[in-house]
This record gives C-alpha cells, structure tokens and sequence, in this order.
C-alpha cells in the first residue's frame, strides 16, 4: 500500500508591494505553511509574522479541523483552475503582493511569484496583465483571503 503525498500550500504576504526586482526587496508580513495529508483529512498550519524585514517576531503552530481541511482542499481545487503566470519577473497581476506555492510531495501544482527573477523583468509585462480577467483576479484575491482565513481559524 503507498502513502498519498502531503499537500504543502504556501503564502508569503508582503505589506505594500513586491519590490523592485534586483534593487529593492519586499518587506514581509507573514508565511503562512499548512501541510495537508487529504487521505486522512488532516493538516497542520504555521503562521509566521514578521515585525521587520526579515526578523521572525511570532510563531503559531495548530492542526486544522476536518471541516477547514475539506474547505483547503476545495480552495486548492479553484486555485489550481487559475491560469498560473509563471514567466520570471512578471509584476504583481494578480494584485495581492501575495506569493503563493502549492505543492504535493515535491511537484508543484500551482505557483505564483511575481517579482522572482532579479532584474531579468518578463519582456512584455502588459501583456501578461492583459491575459487575465478581472474574474481571475477577483478569484485568486479571494481564495488567498479564504486560505487566510481558514488558517486563522485554527489558531
């Protein structure tokens, strides 16, 4: 019998925006890590925050109800419906100077990370923009607000 893999969602929030890639870094507010094992419907959550910069100033662990597990593995489901924008250096499109990684086992399923690249900027940032609705944007804004709240919930 072989194990399911666990599923890893990651959300790097920033407070204003994503910086200037290779000149100026973003200043954290917080990593939010919840690990999933959806066979079992189990999951564990981590929030870190952060006061400056880089320096950690608080750490929640908790484990995550079966109802807000079944509502992460739905979110995940919708996010990954999402076009994933995943050229380097692409500007925030989405809006949410959030990054977010989800994974199962080391496969990515969905990424997004606007900004990553350095200074190698995608060449036509408009038109990346350009490929998303306002429904995509709306849809993502709220999937990180409900990964958010779900997370929060378990504290």
């Amino acid at each position: 019998m072989s194990k399911t893999q666990d599923l890893s969602i990651t959300l790097v929030k920033y407070k204003s925006g994503l910086g200037v890639p290779g000149i100026m870094g973003p200043k954290l507010s917080d990593v939010i890590e919840i690990t999933a094992a959806p066979e079992t419907k189990s999951a564990k959550v981590v929030k870190t925050q952060f006061n400056d910069n880089s320096v950690e100033s608080g750490k929640q662990e908790a484990q995550m109800s079966a109802d807000n597990v079944t509502a992460v593995l739905a979110l995940v489901n919708e996010l990954t419906a999402l076009p994933m924008q995943d050229t380097p250096g692409i500007p925030d499109v989405f809006g949410k100077n959030t990054v977010v990684l989800v994974r199962k086992g080391k496969e990515v399923l969905w990424a997004y990370n606007p900004g990553a690249g350095g200074c190698c900027a995608a060449e036509d940032p408009e038109e990346m923009a350009a490929s998303l609705t306002d429904d995509h944007r709306n849809k993502f804004g709220s999937i990180v607000d409900s990964l958010s709240q779900v997370s929060n919930d378990s504290f």
